[in-house]
């Protein structure tokens, strides 16, 4: 049977640019199907870091912190609030612009 998990109870990834926690699917021990995966995250350099890219659709919301996110060729910025849809196979990237992290919750999903 599902329970609920706090982020607190999940490992955190490292990256140069970012951490992040899968919550739901990936690599949390909630699973799922069909390639479903939720999870947050936050950026803190002012800088793009490495570029990301999913075989599978990918949807984020920003929660906290205001700054930027490439996708694709373009670049948007974004503040608490703002959702953007990744489509399959698109390089994609975040940086903060403000002072504080951009912090994101992110969903994956199957094509």
């Amino acid at each position: 049977m599902p329970r609920p998990l706090h982020e607190s109870e999940i490992e955190r990834e490292e990256a140069e640019d970012r951490w992040s926690s899968d919550l739901v699917g990936g690599s949390s021990p909630l699973e799922t199907s069909s390639g479903f995966s939720l999870g947050v995250a936050e950026y803190f350099l002012e800088e793009f870091g490495e570029r990301q890219v999913h075989e599978d659709q990918e949807a984020v919301y920003v929660v906290s912190g205001v700054g930027e996110m490439l996708v694709g060729e373009e670049t948007f910025p974004v503040r608490p609030g703002t959702a953007v849809y990744i489509p399959p196979g698109t390089v994609h990237s975040t940086r903060r612009t403000g002072r504080d992290p951009v912090r994101v919750v992110y969903a994956h999903g199957a094509v």
